[in-house]
């Protein structure tokens, strides 16, 4: 193709380089919309007939409302900067932008000459002040449906909790209507979830159990799952029994001091749910492995050789304190159908007792470990005015039975000393039907 010079003489026009970009995102504006690989197609066949020079398909799945926020697009901008395309070939103005920022970014490429053509299925804009406007024109359209969307929306959601229907999904231990008109659909309880959900309520409040507790008993003897089959994590637990939803009542938005009554049964009482926030705050979400549980890693479960977890529960006393009680059980890392049971803390420590001797346990480290307390408690004696016979002490360190040291603190020692007492030992100890092995 040649164009006409100053001087008369034919000047070649070079080939516009096209790019063809084509999007679709997820919202529900878009759902009528040709997926992505359709809007391929249909371009490709417009650049065969066309004869158009398509250089690189770009794809990107995502959404145009906020400016810069598509890699894929972004980095079309740059390859134009740089002029490795001065065309785009597109199904329709809006894959382009659904935002002033970066139509306004579009818009200056054309003047600036970088980008010469932009071709769309039915139009073809350039480089013309009525093209640009024209534009301008149809991705702005494109926003003021996106705007108009978003009011809509908040409206409708304002409309639908006064009514007592909050949105979103509802927690576990809810069915929604799925016939119920759009915008009013019911909420039910699950006649499978909800008494289940609502007994372990009930055992957290009264029987003062934690998380892992409920977890268990859910893994093992209720067999719950979520709506999708899929094993309730103990996350999703300490959700649920944060969730006030299951009174009746809910926040929207959360955190805003909002409340209303929902339209749904409540599955619990005010005095409940009060009852387990409690119960909570006195159990706190310890993890295998931490501060909070000591003897977790030194165990293993003998029969599937997962690690072993530790599991609290509390216990309100009559007089209004609480007891806390640790257990040690199989993780089920390994074998997700182990049925090990759970073992007291208290007994774990009196069977580590009657087998320690048996144990290796590196002697170079707790002695060495003795000895920095026998230091630190004479140094202590000697700041309060008393005398100890520190060389005697020394002496004597060498002949110290390890064994012995180990015994009397698992028996009458503090929780840091057995903590610590169990860090030098390096055999692998192993809990099998609720005893310790070797």
């Amino acid at each position: 193709m040649y164009a006409q010079n100053t001087n008369n003489e034919p000047e070649k026009v070079v080939p516009i380089r096209y790019c063809l970009y084509s999007r679709k995102s997820s919202e529900d504006d878009e759902r009528q919309a040709l997926s992505i690989e359709s809007q391929v197609k249909e371009a490709l066949e417009l650049a065969v007939r066309d004869g158009l020079n398509v250089v690189e398909v770009r794809r990107e799945s995502h959404s145009a409302k906020s400016s810069g926020s598509r890699p894929e697009f972004n980095r079309l901008i740059g390859d134009i900067r740089e002029k490795k395309f001065d065309g785009i070939l597109t199904w329709a103005a809006d894959r382009i932008s659904r935002n002033a920022g970066d139509l306004g970014t579009v818009i200056d490429l054309m003047d600036q000459g970088l980008l010469r053509e932009i071709l769309t299925h039915g139009t073809k804009f350039t480089n013309s002040p009525s093209d640009k406007f024209m534009l301008m024109m149809m991705c702005g359209q494109a926003k003021l449906e996106n705007d108009n969307k978003g009011v809509n929306v908040k409206r409708g959601f304002r409309a639908k909790i006064e009514m007592g229907f909050r949105p979103n999904m509802s927690p576990l231990g809810y069915l929604h209507d799925k016939y119920a008109e759009k915008g009013t659909c019911k909420i039910f309880m699950d006649p499978v979830r909800g008494p289940i959900i609502k007994e372990a309520f009930h055992k957290v409040a009264y029987e003062g159990w934690t998380g892992r507790s409920v977890k268990r008993w859910l893994d093992d003897e209720m067999k719950l799952t979520t709506r999708k089959g899929k094993q309730v994590t103990l996350s999703m637990i300490y959700r649920m029994m944060d969730n006030p939803f299951y009174t009746g009542r809910y926040e929207f938005p959360q955190g805003s001091g909002k409340w209303y009554d929902g339209k749904h049964e409540p599955l619990i009482t005010k005095e409940i749910y009060d009852k387990v926030q409690e119960v909570m705050k006195c159990a706190p979400k310890a993890l295998p492995g931490t501060h909070e549980f000591a003897f977790t890693k030194i165990f293993k479960c003998g029969v599937c050789g997962s690690g072993i977890s530790a599991d609290q529960k509390v216990k309100r006393l009559k007089d209004g304190t609480t007891k806390r009680y640790v257990y040690y059980g199989c993780m089920k890392r390994w074998m997700t159908g182990c049925k090990q049971p759970y073992i007291r803390e208290e007994e774990l420590l009196n069977q580590l007792y009657k087998i320690i001797d048996k144990v290796d346990i590196n002697k170079l480290a707790a002695v060495e470990r003795i000895k920095q307390e026998v230091d630190r408690l004479t140094k202590m004696i000697s700041s309060l005015g008393g005398h100890v016979a520190t060389a005697k002490v020394a002496e004597i360190m060498p002949d110290i039975d390890v064994y012995a040291c180990a015994k009397y603190i698992l028996k009458e020692g503090s929780k840091d000393e057995k903590r610590d007492l169990l860090g030098h030992i390096k055999s692998q100890l192993f809990i099998k039907d609720g005893s310790v092995t070797r």
